[in-house]
């Protein structure tokens, strides 16, 4: 896996991530104007925006726990074996303080749930989550709407039909982001179990870099739409990131020390 698949993997999340912020509050909006029945998802309900916030953050946290076991299985490094224990603990860790906003993301092999036995998603005919503001029927036709269409295995809700003829799907880009994630472990673990010694330990390293800057990103910005306990919670993962993010780097420094060595 070189540098720019790197990039490639790790860019999946801030994709959905930002799909998922700006989408969801048109919706809570069109909820709100039409005053349609919620329809209480088995697995999703979006009672509040710090429940978005809070579970963009924790499928990033477990995607770094998928990537981080599957390395400390792989690396002879003991840096990088003892780097990849500590994304573990850490990732787990703030997850436990996220379980109060995002239950159904902070639980322990969220992103595996849907794996196949070679790692790759199942795509099974049954959607996992459903998005709220879903019509009966009846009151989709009165409202010139259609019912749930199910593409593949992303759940749409009740499109708006326009003046024109066209239909607008609402998609649930929160089972979009974890679809992404669940991805982009797949495709790391596939690019990376190429690697042996200290190829795969820069592999593993450079794609830590480039999540946890993604992070960064991430937190700064959702601490500004946020308050109270959560705000807080974002502001003890920055800490905590930036702390990851420095690591890694030296870690970085040092591996590239080390093949210029044995080039020489």
């Amino acid at each position: 896996m070189n540098l720019r698949q790197i990039i490639s993997v790790a860019l999946c999340g801030a994709v959905a991530a930002a799909g998922s912020f700006a989408s969801d509050p048109a919706q809570q909006t069109q909820n709100k104007n039409t005053q349609q029945p919620v329809q209480v998802a088995e697995r999703t309900q979006w009672q509040n925006s710090d429940h978005m916030f809070a579970t963009c953050v924790a499928i990033g946290n477990q995607e770094e726990i998928v990537i981080s076991r599957f390395a400390i299985d792989k690396t002879k490094n003991n840096d990088v074996k003892d780097f990849a224990n500590m994304m573990v603990k850490d990732h787990q860790a703030f997850l436990m303080k996220l379980q109060k906003f995002a239950p159904e993301a902070s639980r322990e092999g969220y992103l595996m749930e849907n794996a196949s036995a070679d790692g790759s998603r199942r795509t099974s005919g049954t959607p996992t989550t459903q998005q709220p503001g879903a019509v009966t029927q009846a009151r989709a036709q009165a409202q010139g709407t259609d019912v749930n269409v199910k593409v593949g295995n992303i759940q749409q809700t009740a499109g708006t039909v326009n003046p024109q003829g066209q239909q607008f799907q609402h998609v649930d880009f929160m089972a979009l982001h974890r679809e992404l994630a669940e991805n982009c472990i797949q495709q790391a673990k596939q690019g990376m179990s190429k690697k042996e010694g200290n190829e795969f330990d820069e592999c593993f390293i450079g794609h830590q870099i480039v999540k946890h800057e993604e992070m960064k990103n991430a937190l700064t910005v959702f601490q500004r739409h946020t308050q109270g306990e959560l705000k807080q919670i974002f502001a003890d993962g920055l800490s905590t990131t930036d702390k990851h993010l420095k690591r890694a780097e030296e870690i970085m420094k040092n591996l590239r020390s080390s093949s210029s060595n044995q080039r020489s």
